[in-house]
């Protein structure tokens, strides 16, 4: 595959993008900037676009990548850790525990060419959408000789953790995504409980999955974090951190919780750096709880213009939206109103509509 030619390509059509493609991705921006308001305040507005761009490419690049084999065998590996990563004989008992940074696939290519046995587990909406497509097109790429595997697991399968028994016994190593949260709003609350802790990220309280930590304590594995990123060049680069055993933890009952705590604490000091090549800034809403509800202010004097710093629009399924970026919240609106706003058009819009726009900040 020519990696180069293909980049070229994708950044032609994503900057003269069809009016069909703008449409597709305005839902997604418009979450994007509810986002970026809420973990990146300090970003200038007039950066927003081209973020969203560079996220959109860092993650084509991500994919495109898992079937470059020069690039892989180009990539700079940076080994903290006491483990000789380049002999799977030398690395048992071990979770890699990554996250969807950079050329985050890669890592996962570079043991199975080693002839690593993998046990990769994933939320169940990637197990359904990736899993064959890893071990059918990505696995047979590899020269690994025969002697490497890869096993995808649903996190959502009840037998998951007693396969996972096995297949530690048996030398695989289990590769996981830390931030692969697959969202709280339709979890009960006594799964919630018993799945989720609240941690500080980028000074806000959000909510992740510590199954990890629970598990590395029940079979008694060491856990090594995995960072990737693409340096000015575009280079993948891997660092591999110093392993986390569980004597590391004073107290054995809190220590799956910490330990968790702990990984997202090393991750967003690299993230700090690489902002812009982490996907899941267009998901992480997903990650707390909303339906709290911001006041409105009344403005001193009225502009008559659309409200951008709170109110963003888009288009789902062929119907038009406007959307609350401090809420949250989306509200339909016709296709006249939303051409009006889009346009910043206040003077034509129809006098009865005025008070209340007005009055709910849309126009300030």
């Amino acid at each position: 595959m020519d990696l180069q030619n293909e980049k070229k390509l994708f950044l032609k059509k994503f900057s003269n993008p069809e009016v069909t493609d703008i449409e597709k991705m305005s839902f997604q921006y418009a979450l994007f900037l509810a986002n970026m308001k809420r973990f990146l305040p300090e970003m200038p507005k007039e950066n927003y676009k081209s973020f969203f761009l560079d996220l959109q490419y860092h993650r084509w690049l991500s994919k495109k990548e898992q079937y470059d084999l020069e690039l892989l065998h180009h990539m700079k590996i940076i080994n903290s850790s006491s483990f000789n990563i380049e002999t799977p004989n030398q690395c048992k008992n071990i979770i890699f525990a990554t996250f969807h940074l950079g050329p985050f696939r890669l890592f996962n290519c570079f043991l199975l060419e080693r002839g690593f046995k993998i046990a990769l587990i994933v939320d169940h909406n990637v197990y359904l959408s990736q899993g064959e497509e890893l071990i059918n097109e990505v696995l047979p790429l590899l020269n690994n000789s025969g002697k490497a595997d890869l096993i995808v697991l649903d996190v959502k399968d009840k037998k998951s953790i007693f396969k996972l028994k096995e297949l530690i016994s048996n030398g695989y190593v289990i590769s996981v995504y830390l931030d692969g949260n697959t969202g709280i709003t339709r979890i009960r609350s006594n799964e919630f409980d018993n799945s989720f802790i609240q941690i500080v990220f980028f000074n806000n309280k959000v909510n992740v999955k510590y199954g990890i930590g629970r598990l590395a304590l029940l079979l008694g594995l060491d856990i090594i974090p995995v960072i990737s990123y693409r340096d000015k060049n575009e280079n993948p680069v891997v660092y591999v951190n110093k392993e986390i055993k569980i004597s590391d933890f004073q107290d054995r009952k809190t220590y799956p919780q910490k330990v968790i705590e702990h990984l997202f604490s090393l991750f967003e000091k690299k993230l700090a750096i690489h902002k812009n090549q982490w996907v899941d800034w267009v998901f992480i809403h997903q990650w707390f709880k909303r339906g709290a509800r911001t006041p409105y202010t009344v403005p001193h004097t009225i502009m008559n213009i659309f409200n951008e710093d709170r109110y963003a629009l888009f288009i789902k399924d062929k119907c038009h939206y406007l959307f609350d970026l401090y809420d949250y919240i989306s509200y339909p609106i016709d296709s006249e109103l939303y051409e009006q706003l889009n346009k910043n058009n206040i003077s034509s819009i129809k006098k009865d509509w005025m008070a209340e726009l007005v009055e709910k900040n849309i126009i300030i």
